[in-house]
C-alpha cells in the first residue's frame, strides 16, 4: 500500500519540482488529466452514439499516454509538446466535423489546446502555435458557415448534448485550474525564495560592512599605536646618537668622556625600559583594547618616566621644571598615564626653542588632579586643535 502511495504521488506522478521545470509538470499534469478523461469519454460518447467521436477519444487517450511516457520517463518534453500541438488541433479539427460543429464543445478544446500551448511551449515558438490554432478555429468556423450540410448535428437528445458539455467544460476547467495553481504555487515559491536570498544577502551585507568598520578601525588603531612607538623612540635614539657622535669627534678629557658615558648609559637604560613599555602596552592594544585601571602615585612616576626626557631636554639646553603635588593617588591605567605625559612633555621639549623652559605641574582640586605641561614653543594652530583626540590625528 504504501508502494502504492509512492507510486500515485505528485511528485512520482508529474515529476519532482527539484528535476522537472515548471512546464514540464504542467504538461504531465495536463497529459495524466487527459489519459483518465479521454478513457471515460470513450464510454460516454458511445453511450450517446457518437461512435466516431468515441473512436477518436480512444485513440487520444493512446497518444496521451505515449506523451507522458515520452516526456515523464524520456525527459523528451519538447518533442512531446510540439507532437502534442500538431496533433491536438488536427483531431479537434476531425471532432468538429463529428462532434456537430459550432453547436458541440468544440470551442472550449480549441481553448484548451490554446491555454496549454501558451503555458508549456517556449516564448519563441508562441506566434508559431497561437496562429496554428487561430488559424484552424476561424478556418473551420467559414467552413461550416459556407458549407452548413456538411457537419450534421449528431446529437441523440438535448441531454446528451447537455451532458456532453457539461463533461468537456469540467476537463476543462481542471486543466485551466490545474495550470493556473501550477503557476501561482510556483511563483509563490520563487518570491520566497527571492525574498529568503535577499534577506541573507542583506545580512551579509551588513556583516561585511560592520567587519569593513572594525578593519578600519583596528588599522586605524594600529596605525596610531605604531606612531606612538614611533614618537616615543625618536627622541631617545636621537639623543644617544648625539652622545656617540660627540664620543667620536670631540676631544675630551677622562673626566667628561666618563660623565657622557655615564649619561648614555643613563639614556640607554632609560630608553629600553621606556621601549620595553610602550611595545608591550601596544601588543595588549593590538589584542583587543582593554584599560587596565590601578592606583597610580602621580609624582612618583612622572619623576621615574621624565628621566628619560630630562636627559633629552639637557642636550638641548632647555630647563625641564617639575612641579609635583607628592602622596596623590589617582585612578588609572599606568601604561597609558605614561605614555600620554611622556608625548606631551616629548612634543614641548621638540617644539621650544633652545634655552626655552618646559613645566609640568599638579593641581589637585575636589578630589580632582589636573597634570600641566606648559612650554613657551611655538604652539598648534587652531585648526588644528579640534583634531587631536582622534585616531586620525596626524603625528607631530
Amino acid at each position: 500500500m504504501a508502494k502504492l502511495r509512492s507510486w500515485l504521488s505528485a511528485n512520482h506522478l508529474i515529476g519532482n519540482p527539484q528535476k522537472f521545470s515548471l512546464e514540464e509538470r504542467i504538461f504531465n499534469s495536463f497529459c495524466v488529466i487527459a489519459v483518465v478523461a479521454l478513457f471515460f469519454e470513450i464510454f460516454f460518447n458511445y453511450y450517446i452514439g457518437l461512435k466516431v467521436v468515441a473512436v477518436i477519444c480512444f485513440f487520444g487517450s493512446l497518444f496521451s499516454a505515449g506523451l507522458y511516457y515520452l516526456s515523464r520517463f524520456k525527459r523528451s518534453t519538447k518533442i512531446a509538446i510540439r507532437s502534442l500541438g500538431v496533433v491536438a488541433n488536427f483531431t479537434f479539427l476531425l471532432n468538429y466535423f463529428f462532434n456537430s460543429g459550432i453547436y458541440g464543445p468544440n470551442m472550449v478544446l480549441f481553448c484548451l489546446i490554446l491555454l496549454i500551448t501558451i503555458v508549456v511551449v517556449p516564448k519563441k515558438e508562441l506566434i508559431v502555435w497561437i496562429s496554428l490554432n487561430m488559424v484552424t478555429v476561424f478556418g473551420v468556423m467559414a467552413f461550416e458557415y459556407f458549407n452548413p450540410e456538411m457537419i450534421p448535428n449528431v446529437y441523440s437528445s438535448d441531454l446528451a448534448k447537455t451532458i456532453d458539455f457539461g463533461v468537456t467544460y469540467a476537463v476543462a476547467a481542471l486543466l485551466i485550474c490545474l495550470s493556473i495553481t501550477f503557476i501561482r504555487n510556483n511563483y509563490d515559491r520563487e518570491r520566497v525564495i527571492v525574498f529568503q536570498k535577499t534577506v541573507e544577502i542583506e545580512a551579509q551585507s551588513a556583516q561585511i560592512l560592520f567587519q569593513n568598520k572594525t578593519l578600519e578601525k583596528l588599522n586605524s588603531e594600529k596605525a596610531k599605536l605604531f606612531s606612538i612607538v614611533a614618537h616615543d623612540i625618536r627622541s631617545p635614539l636621537s639623543s644617544i646618537l648625539g652622545y656617540l657622535e660627540v664620543l667620536a669627534e670631540t676631544d675630551m678629557t677622562e673626566e667628561e668622556k666618563k660623565q657622557i658615558k655615564h649619561r648614555l648609559l643613563q639614556v640607554t637604560k632609560d630608553t629600553s625600559e621606556m621601549l620595553n613599555n610602550v611595545l608591550a602596552w601596544s601588543k595588549s592594544q593590538l589584542d583587543g583594547a582593554r584599560v587596565d585601571i590601578s592606583a597610580v602615585d602621580v609624582a612618583h612616576e612622572l619623576k621615574k618616566g621624565l628621566s628619560l626626557e630630562k636627559n633629552i631636554a639637557y642636550r638641548k639646553n632647555i630647563t625641564l621644571e617639575l612641579k609635583l603635588i607628592e602622596g596623590v593617588l589617582i585612578a588609572a591605567d599606568l601604561n597609558m598615564f605614561q605614555i600620554v605625559v611622556r608625548n606631551l612633555v616629548n612634543n614641548a621639549i621638540k617644539f621650544t626653542p633652545e634655552g626655552g623652559d618646559v613645566t609640568v605641574e599638579m593641581e589637585f582640586k575636589q578630589n580632582a588632579c589636573a597634570i600641566k605641561v606648559k612650554d613657551n614653543g611655538i604652539g598648534i594652530a587652531q585648526a588644528e586643535q579640534d583634531g587631536l583626540f582622534n585616531l586620525t590625528a596626524l603625528s607631530t
